[in-house]
């Protein structure tokens, strides 16, 4: 019924996964983007034992431009090449996000590329966050 793509009728799945670097990068990733160079929560001391799903920390990123331009460069390449890798009968798909805690930044932007692929009506999209685990 349209939804389904491949010749085995499947979706593609895509874990998306937020991580520290300070603990590695996830090896089986296939895109990793590096949000170190965006502004860190970890420094404002309210913010620090909240994590990138708490509204407060959801509250200080939406109020740096620079946080929502990096996320729809990101949404901009998925959208491009996820058709591509679909039609390449591709299973999987790992995205991965880093920052140095991983609590904040990295966990901010999976969360937001969530919202864009359901938003896709995609039923294949998993999250996982790391250094929340």
């Amino acid at each position: 019924v349209g939804t389904e793509v491949g010749r085995h009728g499947l979706r593609l799945i895509v874990l998306l996964e937020s991580f520290a670097y300070r603990r590695g990068v996830p090896g089986d990733a296939d895109f990793v983007f590096d949000a170190r160079f965006l502004p860190n929560p970890h420094w404002v001391p309210a913010l620090r034992p909240l994590s990138g799903r708490d509204p407060e920390v959801r509250a200080y990123f939406e109020a740096e431009p620079a946080v929502a331009e990096y996320i729809d460069q990101i949404r901009t390449l998925i959208d491009h090449v996820l058709p591509r890798i679909e039609a390449d009968d591709r299973a999987y798909l790992t995205l991965a996000v880093g920052c140095t805690g991983g609590r904040h930044r990295s966990v901010y932007i999976i969360e937001r590329l969530a919202e864009h692929l359901r938003g896709q009506d995609r039923d294949g999209i998993q999250v996982f966050h790391r250094e929340l685990s």
